[in-house]
């Protein structure tokens, strides 16, 4: 059964001082390199099929250091791209902490949606579609999905038949792997948001 590595993009600038990025061409900051190629040398003992990633400067970046003991075979997939948060972009998430649409979007994220933008179950059907062309039963190399944390999440909840509600308690740090091994139509989690590196459990 295919097994699935879904991780997340490394650390930027704007994710420290808590902008909002969106899609936008934003580079990974230093700490973000440490944390791809902690994760690449961890990466580097799993043969793979290959890496599909977001189109998302960030994600792409990423993806580039995980691919580079194995030099795998790497694929830009538009489906895994960032969640579309529409006029919210540029902004700083604690300057609308008010705002009715920004609540929803723990309480209701699948009908919350940013002017502009996409609900988080909008996402899901686009991401849930990409991995699903991109899989092969008959593999038995995982895959590695390189994006970002509501779409990983909306992954997760898909195959686990989780809540969308439910899967935003899941927390997705920068660089974290969380691993899904698929069967039939539903799927066992092998493990969430592991860490490479980590030396503490807190």
């Amino acid at each position: 059964m295919p097994i699935l590595l879904l991780i997340r993009h490394g650390e930027t600038d704007w994710n420290r001082s808590g902008r909002v990025m969106g899609d936008q061409s934003i580079p990974l900051n230093q700490t973000g390199e440490r944390q791809a190629h902690a994760c690449a040398e961890v990466l580097s003992r799993t043969p793979i099929t290959g890496i599909f990633t977001s189109p998302v400067l960030r994600a792409v970046q990423t993806a580039e250091i995980l691919r580079l003991p194995q030099g795998a075979p790497l694929y830009h997939i538009p489906g895994l791209s960032e969640i579309g948060v529409g006029d919210w972009i540029n902004r700083y998430w604690q300057d609308f902490a008010d705002d009715p649409a920004k609540r929803e979007w723990y309480t209701q994220p699948d009908q919350a949606r940013p002017s502009g933008g996409e609900t988080l179950r909008e996402v899901q059907r686009r991401a849930v579609a990409a991995v699903e062309q991109v899989i092969d039963s008959a593999q038995d190399r995982p895959y590695v999905f390189v994006s970002h944390g509501d779409v990983i999440r909306a992954i997760l909840a898909h195959y686990l038949h989780l809540d969308l509600a439910i899967i935003r308690h899941a927390r997705i740090d920068h660089v974290s792997a969380s691993g899904l091994e698929l069967t039939g139509h539903a799927a066992q989690l092998l493990f969430l948001n592991h860490r490479p590196g980590l030396d503490r459990l807190l």
